[in-house]
């Protein structure tokens, strides 16, 4: 019978509406870039964003609010100018009338403080989990700018999306793909561009979750997983997908990176004008079928090697590994602690 979600989902008054002329504002400047442009899903987060932090801002709680026609018509009509301005054109009767039948449905669901529910949880001593969205790298000040999003996805947004003290958060969990990639423009090092990176691609279904769009694919980057720990305090390790590189005869794992002929292990400034050139060290293949595994036992001594050399790169445990897409493919080891 599935879930009520409208009895479930609990939406914070404080989270930002996405409106109609926001997607426009989206597309056109995107449209205004040309050839730099940064690869956007095209759902207005970005001009969401500009709009928080230019304190213009429409929220959820403004869903409840008896001025909310006249907050909606106001905001609107700012982004219309700024849409004269870049002499964009548009229609979005369609898209307005969907908005609103789905303002209309958001109304159904418990709109909270949320700050107050999270920190009542957790001095109920309650666990909560909180997942970053999108990867380090796309951090708006720690990743590889301006091929980034709007908002901190790195552990400290718990504390800044969530209202959540920093003295609260528990153990940090990174998690990361035995092999590497990176949807729409910015830097990639250890990106493939032969039959390798197809190989990739295709045993890994790398396509965009939100565009669809074909994900670009690479070796493993220690140096920029190792700033990732860094930044976000990681202290367990869950590598993912190890299967899709199963095939292999060799892999290789970038240790560090030649800038103008300098070697450095830390991840650069600039790391999307400066030449980055990937150094390798190469690790032997496993050649067998990860997916059939069901515990460590079953691991083949290379891939074993494999985990052992990631940690000690990364400097903290691997806890959990996954060989396939399915529940029974995913491996707690046991020598781990969770």
């Amino acid at each position: 019978s599935g879930h009520d979600l409208t009895k479930q989902l609990c939406i914070s008054k404080k989270a930002h509406l996405i409106l109609p002329t926001h997607r426009m504002l989206d597309a056109a400047y995107e449209a205004a870039k040309g050839s730099a442009k940064i690869g956007t899903t095209g759902k207005g987060i970005g001009p969401t964003y500009t709009d928080k932090v230019s304190r213009n801002g429409m929220r959820v709680g403004d869903l409840l609010s008896p001025d909310f026609e006249s907050i909606y018509a106001a905001a609107k009509a700012r982004h219309e100018k700024i849409l004269k301005s870049l002499d964009y054109q548009y229609d979005i009767a369609e898209l307005e009338k969907q908005w609103f039948e789905a303002v209309k449905y958001l109304r159904r669901f418990h709109i909270i403080d949320s700050e107050y529910f999270v920190n009542d949880c957790l001095s109920q001593d309650k666990s909560v989990l909180a997942e970053g969205a999108q990867g380090t790298l796309l951090d708006v000040d720690f990743g590889s700018y301006p091929f980034v999003t709007s908002s901190n996805t790195v552990c400290a947004g718990v504390c800044t999306g969530l209202g959540v003290a920093p003295n609260r958060i528990g153990e940090v969990y990174g998690i990361f793909k035995a092999y590497c990639t990176r949807v729409g423009s910015g830097p990639f090092p250890t990106e493939l561009f032969d039959a390798t990176g197809d190989i990739l691609g295709q045993r890994g279904h790398e396509f965009g979750a939100v565009t669809g769009r074909k994900r670009r694919c690479g070796w493993i980057d220690l140096v920029a997983l190792r700033y990732a720990v860094m930044i976000n305090g990681v202290d367990r390790l869950i590598m993912m997908k190890a299967d899709v590189l199963d095939t292999f005869d060799t892999i290789k794992a970038c240790v560090a990176y030649k800038v103008d002929g300098q070697l450095t292990d830390r991840f650069p400034f600039d790391a999307s004008i400066e030449k980055i050139e990937p150094v390798y060290e190469e690790l032997p293949g496993w050649r067998t079928d990860l997916s059939g595994c069901r515990s460590e036992e079953d691991f083949p001594a290379e891939f074993t090697q494999y985990i052992g050399y990631v940690e000690q790169a990364l400097g903290a445990p691997i806890c959990i590994l996954s060989v396939g897409p399915d529940r029974d493919q995913t491996i707690v080891r046991k020598g781990v602690e969770l």
